[in-house]
């Protein structure tokens, strides 16, 4: 669900094409380590996550092997253990906090908001009362999942979105010769 006010989906905007590209990049992240170690499903936009009556579709998700059977061909049913939305800077904070209560109440472990035009990320994880706390990068610039407990990357590259080879080398999946 991705919005620039109330009323305009944010496809319709002039930053549709960052936000594609920002996604399909978010999706090659995660499979990087989520297929390395055989975790789960990595899914893009599209999928619709159904839990109780609440209805979402976040860009892209994590769906742990534990859970696959909540996988169907027309819906997850059941909260994936990670979603993301990418947003454009220019949505509101009260939107924002919609969005995470919404996703906190479907009882997603992890849920990220970035910025298609500004490449930054808001990572949240939930506490024990599903309530989401922003989980700032470490001194060193790393975000460490708590969805994928294999992923810690440098939150920078939210912006500068590394190509597969560099994802990979970072986990140490493959090695090039310098």
């Amino acid at each position: 669900m991705i919005y620039v006010s109330r009323f305009t989906p944010m496809s319709s905007s002039p930053y549709s094409v960052l936000q594609a590209k920002l996604q399909a990049w978010l999706v090659t992240l995660l499979t990087v380590v989520v297929e390395a170690y055989e975790l789960g499903a990595v899914i893009g936009k599209g999928a619709r996550v159904v839990v109780g009556d609440e209805v979402l579709m976040p860009d892209v998700l994590y769906v742990p092997n534990s859970e696959r059977k909540s996988v169907k061909a027309d819906a997850i049913y059941g909260p994936p253990a990670l979603a993301i939305d990418v947003l454009h800077s220019g949505v509101s904070e009260d939107e924002r906090a919609m969005l995470r209560r919404r996703y906190a109440a479907a009882h997603v472990l992890e849920y990220w908001q970035i910025e298609a035009d500004k490449g930054r990320g808001f990572c949240y994880q939930a506490d024990a009362n599903w309530n989401y706390d922003l989980i700032p990068p470490d001194k060193g610039g790393l975000h460490y999942s708590a969805a994928i407990v294999q992923l810690a990357f440098p939150v920078e590259w939210f912006h500068k979105q590394p190509g597969l080879l560099k994802l990979m080398e970072w986990w140490g999946i493959v090695e090039t010769e310098e």
